[in-house]
C-alpha cells in the first residue's frame, strides 16, 4: 500500500493550494487484522448489510451542511475506485444545525471489502507533510487503558420525587390538550478512580450482539458511546428508510412469558397510540420529500437485550432536489424523543428546564460524497469525560403514564450499559 500511495502523491502535489483531496487504498485481506477498526476518534459499527467506519483526526474544522456541500463538489479523489469518501455527522438533541467532519484517516469496511481513505487539504507544506501526518496518526493507536476502579454511583438526576412531580405535570399538560405526548429523560453518573476506556466499553457493547448501530464520537472534552436501536434515516440512492420506534416492554428469560409481554404490548391502547404518533409523523414528513411512501400496516416487535419495542419501518423514494440533510431536517427530533406536537412539547420541556448533554437524543452518523449515509438517534448512550460516565434514558409520557412505571422503564434502558461500566471497573 505504501508503494501505491507514493505513486499517487505526485498527483496530489499538482493540486492547487486549498484543494481538499482523498487518497483511496484497498486493504488486502491479508492486512485486515492490522485495521480492525477498534481504535479511533470516531467509530461507527453497523449491521453487516451496511458500512462500518473507523476515523482518526480531522481535516480542518467541523463544518455545517453548506460547507460540506461545497467541499463535496471540490474534493479530488485518487487511487482505488472504492466507495466514495465519507464524513461523520452529528446534530444536537432539540434543535440546531447538523455538523460534519472529514477525518484525516478513515477505514471503511462492509460488503465488498475494506478501504483506507487518507484525506487532506493541499497546502504550502506539500504532499510529503500530509503523508507524515497520516503515518503519525496510524502509528499512534493507543494501547488499552487501565481498568477503571473505585466506582460509586451518584444519586440519579432528577431523584424519584422530582421525577414523579414532572411526570404528573406532563400528564396534566396532556389532559389539558397542550400536547398529546412528551418525552422526559433522566441520567445517572458513575465515577471511577481511573479514566474510562471508551474502546473497551464499545467492545463490550458489541458482545451483546444487538442489531442497531454502535458508535463512538468525540464531544467537547469527552466522548459519546452508544448502542442505538433507532435509525432516524438511511439513504441509498433514492431509497430512504426511517424506523418508528416507540412502545416498550421488558424481556423475560422464559420464552412463553416473553411472548406474552410482546403480545400485551401490541394489545395495549397506550403503547399502540404512542407508537402511531411516531409512525404517522415519520410517514407524513417523508411524504413531503419522497414518492412511494410505504409503512407496514401494523407494528412489528424489535427484541433487544432486556427490552422489546414496537417497530415500524417507513420508506420512500427521494424526489429530485432533496438529499439526506433535508430528510434529517424534516424528521429530527421525532416524537419518539421529544413529543408531539413538536413545538408544544419543546416549549414545555424548555419551561421545566429539561436539559440533555452528551448528545443524548441528538444524532450521529455518516454521509459520503454520493449523498448516501445514515443517521441514528443517540440512545442507550453514555457521555464519558475522564473518570465520569453519565448515562441517559428517557420515557414517552402519555395520558395514562404513571411515574413509577416510567421510572422503571428508564432503569431498564440504562441497565445493560450500566452493567458494562461496572464490569469495566
Amino acid at each position: 500500500m505504501r508503494g501505491e500511495l507514493h505513486r499517487v502523491l505526485p498527483r496530489v502535489a499538482r493540486l492547487p493550494s486549498g484543494r481538499a483531496f482523498s487518497v483511496v487504498l484497498g486493504v488486502p485481506e491479508s492486512l485486515s487484522p492490522l485495521f480492525d477498526g477498534s481504535h479511533g476518534d470516531w467509530i461507527w459499527q453497523a449491521p453487516a448489510r451496511s458500512a462500518s467506519f473507523c476515523g482518526l483526526g480531522l481535516v480542518g474544522a467541523e463544518m455545517d451542511v453548506a460547507g460540506w456541500r461545497y467541499l463535496r463538489r471540490d474534493l479530488e479523489t485518487f487511487g482505488d475506485p472504492g466507495p466514495p469518501p465519507s464524513a461523520r455527522l452529528t446534530a444536537p438533541p432539540f434543535s440546531g444545525a447538523t455538523r460534519l467532519g472529514l477525518p484525516k484517516i478513515v477505514l471503511r469496511s462492509g460488503r465488498g471489502g475494506q478501504w483506507l481513505y487518507l484525506n487532506g487539504l493541499r497546502d504550502a507544506n506539500g504532499a510529503e507533510a500530509a503523508e507524515a501526518d497520516w503515518m503519525r496518526l496510524l502509528e499512534s493507536a493507543p494501547p488499552p487503558g487501565p481498568r477503571s476502579g473505585g466506582r460509586r454511583e451518584r444519586a440519579p438526576r432528577p431523584d424519584f420525587s422530582s421525577w414523579r412531580a414532572r411526570v404528573e405535570e406532563a400528564v396534566a399538560g396532556i389532559k389539558s390538550g397542550r400536547f398529546s405526548k412528551v418525552v422526559l429523560a433522566r441520567h445517572m453518573t458513575v465515577t471511577s478512580s481511573a479514566p474510562f476506556d471508551a474502546d473497551r466499553l464499545l467492545r463490550g457493547m458489541a458482545e451483546t450482539r444487538q442489531t442497531g448501530r454502535r458508535f463512538k464520537i468525540p464531544l467537547q472534552e469527552g466522548v459519546v458511546i452508544a448502542d442505538s436501536p433507532e435509525l432516524l434515516a438511511e439513504r441509498r440512492g433514492d431509497l430512504v428508510v426511517s424506523h418508528a420506534l416507540a412502545g416498550t416492554a421488558r424481556r423475560h428469560d422464559d420464552p412463553a412469558e416473553d411472548r406474552r409481554a410482546a403480545s400485551a404490548m401490541l394489545a395495549s391502547p397506550k403503547e399502540r397510540r404512542e407508537h402511531e404518533i411516531v409512525a404517522r409523523f415519520i410517514a407524513d414528513a417523508l411524504g413531503e420529500l419522497c414518492s412511494d411512501v410505504n409503512r407496514a400496516p401494523v407494528p412489528m416487535v424489535m427484541r433487544l437485550l432486556g427490552l422489546q419495542h414496537l417497530w415500524t419501518p417507513v420508506s420512500g423514494r427521494l424526489r429530485p432536489g432533496f438529499d439526506l440533510f433535508d430528510v434529517i431536517e424534516r424528521l429530527h427530533p421525532t416524537p419518539a424523543v421529544l413529543g408531539f406536537p413538536r413545538e408544544a412539547a419543546r416549549a414545555w420541556l424548555e419551561r421545566v428546564e429539561e436539559s440533555r448533554d452528551g448528545l443524548y437524543t441528538g444524532l450521529a452518523g455518516w454521509v459520503d460524497l454520493d449523498g448516501d449515509g445514515e443517521a441514528a438517534v443517540v440512545l442507550r448512550s453514555a457521555f464519558l469525560r475522564g473518570r465520569e460516565a453519565r448515562l441517559w434514558a428517557g420515557a414517552g409520557i402519555m395520558a395514562e403514564s404513571r411515574a413509577e412505571a416510567e421510572w422503571n422503564e428508564t432503569r431498564l434502558k440504562m441497565e445493560n450499559l450500566l452493567r458494562l461500566i461496572e464490569e469495566s471497573a
